[in-house]
């Protein structure tokens, strides 16, 4: 990959062009990889270039080196790692302390990812706007759905990541100038995304290869729009509580009209890449904490001992062993703290960090079985979510025994094969798993504050979270798996 060392620089100027006019400082962002405004007004194929880019614009974003997926899954305790590269180091070290969110912060973790997302939801709401007007294009159902795919994908994965998401849509700026909370922007985004899912279902068109790296149907756009929204709807609680309460009826029928294999982005190393995969798994960078090979050998150490540098292979049953590769010596920092040892890296994409052009799955159809498993069991049937479990990768790819049809078995059968199937497929997806059962560490913050160089353009007041800024339960976790 001939930019593994590079720092992919998005370049914006500054962000939310479509906040309240009554803010002092009116933010504006220019995406300078798109057309700008006055030319998408105007002409039709400019803006159809746009609509061709947006699941790209998001997807490289979210799985870009300048964004918080890695430090997310360190904060997880599902990698490990003692660099200070995108913020690993600094937002797992124990005790957990508060993000450093200061313009100054030399680890961009979340200022490229959020005026990002709000460049991809302005061009999505240009596009949209289009299309209401009778703008012809070569498809308007295609440019239509894709910009209120693209307008759902940009405020649910805000409000999965940030604690407010400025909320807007074809019609203007919508909700209150200073932001909506998690649960109403996630509100809008899936009001969106069932409008985009209602567009390809009620009509007949090809999805271009270059919209997602994937030549789809109609219907199969549909069926990865509902993949997302089981995703987002299951990912957004920032509690157990609040993960419990979340709308499982909806999930279901999502996950059911779902994808029914793996939804993999066809890398090309130069327009479609991910650095998420690559820095943590990537020989010398991060690798996978000893909590997960506890989950598969429970006489391993879940944390890493005092005074060792050497451990030695996990024995286990599970087959799946082999996605994780054994190594017998520490590369980190020991002053860095030795809890950030581990005797082990994912090595599941291997094929990957040495080609660069295979695909990779976005979305693990893995990943569908378990939000269906997760909402039979909260509809009080265990042994339709034993039967989901036993049916998959845990006894299909693991070798395992078939899980019991009991709660408490299919609960911790769950939790199992999100850590060890699918630790890594996407940014954020082992962090929202662990924090929708209250098992972060306790100090660990439970979504990231606006960025710092954002409140400057508001203007608004610094503030953070984590360690014990903000309030405990609601913006950093107060106690979790250790």
């Amino acid at each position: 990959m001939n930019r593994i060392f590079k720092h992919f620089n998005i370049l914006f100027l500054s962000l939310l062009a479509f906040v309240a006019c009554d803010i002092e400082n009116d933010l504006y962002v220019e995406n300078l990889e798109s057309p700008n405004d006055d030319i998408l007004a105007s002409d039709p194929v400019a803006l159809e270039a746009t609509a061709s880019g947006l699941f790209r614009s998001w997807y490289m974003a979210d799985s870009n080196y300048y964004g918080p997926g890695m430090a997310l899954n360190t904060m997880a305790d599902t990698s490990s790692c003692s660099w200070g590269n995108a913020g690993m180091k600094d937002l797992s070290s124990e005790p957990r302390a508060a993000f450093n969110n200061t313009p100054a912060y030399g680890n961009n973790v979340t200022r490229s990812f959020f005026n990002a997302l709000y460049s991809v939801l302005s061009d999505a709401n240009t596009i949209a706007l289009a299309v209401s007007n009778g703008v012809q294009f070569s498809d308007n159902n295609l440019v239509g759905a894709t910009a209120k795919f693209a307008q759902a994908l940009a405020m649910g994965t805000s409000a999965m990541y940030f604690d407010r998401t400025w909320l807007s849509d074809e019609t203007g700026p919508l909700g209150d100038k200073n932001g909506a909370n998690h649960n109403d922007a996630m509100t809008l985004a899936i009001q969106k995304l069932d409008e985009a899912i209602a567009i390809a279902e009620g009509n007949t068109f090809t999805v271009p290869y270059n919209y997602t790296t994937n030549v789809m149907s109609s219907a199969q756009y549909a069926a990865l729009m509902k993949s997302f929204g089981a995703r987002m709807l299951a990912g957004v609680g920032r509690t157990k509580a609040e993960r419990a309460s979340a709308n499982w009826a909806k999930i279901k029928s999502y996950v059911a009209g779902g994808i029914t294999s793996d939804f993999v982005i066809n890398h090309d190393d130069v327009t479609w890449y991910d650095y998420f995969k690559t820095y943590l798994v990537y020989p010398g960078w991060a690798r996978i904490d000893l909590r997960v090979i506890n989950l598969m050998d429970p006489t391993y150490p879940d944390y890493w001992p005092a005074g060792t540098t050497i451990l030695p292979k996990a024995t286990t049953s599970d087959a799946r062993i082999a996605d994780f590769q054994y190594l017998s010596s520490q590369n980190f920092r020991p002053e860095r703290g030795s809890y950030h040892y581990s005797s082990y890296r994912y090595a599941r994409y291997n094929t990957y960090i040495t080609q660069w052009t295979v695909p990779t799955e976005e979305i693990p159809v893995a990943e569908m079985q378990m939000y269906h498993a997760e909402a039979e069991l909260r509809a009080g049937n265990a042994a339709a979510a034993a039967a989901i479990i036993n049916a998959g990768a845990r006894v299909t790819r693991g070798g395992l025994a078939p899980v019991a049809a009991t709660a408490a078995a299919v609960e911790a059968a769950i939790h199992y094969e999100r850590m060890v199937e699918f630790p890594l497929a996407t940014s954020g997806i082992s962090f929202f798993e662990m924090r929708g059962k209250d098992l972060l560490q306790k100090g660990t913050l439970l979504h990231f504050p606006i960025p710092g160089t954002a409140l400057e353009s508001i203007p608004e007041a610094y503030y953070t979270y984590g360690g014990t800024q903000g309030t405990a339960g609601v913006d950093y976790s107060n106690g979790g798996w250790r």
